[in-house]
């Protein structure tokens, strides 16, 4: 006959709750517990999942260390040519949050609010640039340009003088969406949820169902279930926490994240 034992911990990114080595972008965390995991060596299965998750829906996606933060353009407004580099702040932007960020820069610059207008083209999921002025162009080819976001090749647009309220699409679909889910990954196991042909750790894949700036509460009513077999006849004391993106690139967030972990293992009686 086997019994069942399970035990419950949490683990935050919370400098207060004891959290260390945090990293600058808030993606990594790292906790040296009081109690150490112990699994005693009779047991014959171990397996752990993550019951509960905190996690924020405020992963930038235009960024300087992403190197997608210029917007660079050249206006006639004046009566002669004047080039303008704005340099947009490390955020998590929609099309509607990125269009006003611009038209509040137009504004302080002594331009018009609609100077340029970027909206979106639900059919082809591409984004338009809407030119008051005729030949006002947008160069795209620039370092760090924002370009890829609003999903244009490296190149001028348009890439000749055009007339006013000219309409310009990109060449392919926007990716405002750099972060479509989260993982979080552990040293905790060493293998984790296989994704694709890498095994490195992942105890939970976090869905976004929220609005960007709101937090995710992920309770899953079926946790997936990792295989915890190593921990057996050993402790676990210090635990490293990563939050990644579903590329499994780090996701950086300005706020706290957490993670309910729920080890269930089992001995001979």
């Amino acid at each position: 006959m086997l019994l069942k034992k399970q035990f419950s911990f949490f683990l935050s990114s919370d400098p207060e709750s004891g959290a260390t080595n945090v990293a600058a972008d808030g993606s990594s965390f790292q906790v040296n517990l009081n109690s150490p995991i112990m699994i005693p060596p009779n047991a014959v299965s171990a397996e752990l999942s993550v019951i509960q998750a905190n996690v924020w829906n405020d992963s930038a996606n235009i960024s300087a260390t992403f190197e997608n933060n210029v917007f660079n353009f050249t206006t006639d407004h004046s009566g002669v040519p004047v080039e303008y580099n704005y340099v947009i702040p490390d955020g998590l932007y929609s099309l509607s949050a990125l269009n006003a960020y611009l038209a509040t820069q137009f504004v302080n610059s002594g331009l018009p609010a609609n100077l340029i207008t970027i909206t979106g083209d639900s059919a082809t999921q591409k984004t338009v640039l809407t030119f008051l002025i005729a030949g006002d162009f947008c160069d795209f080819t620039v370092a760090d340009s924002v370009r890829e976001i609003l999903g244009f090749d490296s190149r001028v647009a348009p890439n000749a003088p055009q007339v006013a309220g000219w309409n310009e699409f990109s060449d392919n679909p926007a990716q405002f969406n750099r972060t479509n889910s989260y993982l979080i990954e552990s040293d905790i196991v060493s293998e984790g949820i296989p994704v694709n042909t890498f095994n490195q750790g992942i105890i939970a894949s976090v869905p976004i169902d929220v609005a960007p700036g709101s937090q995710i509460v992920y309770q899953p009513r079926t946790p997936l279930v990792v295989d915890a077999t190593e921990l057996i006849g050993s402790t676990k004391q210090q635990i490293q926490v990563r939050l990644l993106n579903q590329s499994l690139e780090q996701a950086p967030t300005n706020e706290i994240f957490s993670v309910v972990i729920n080890m269930v293992y089992y001995i001979p009686v």
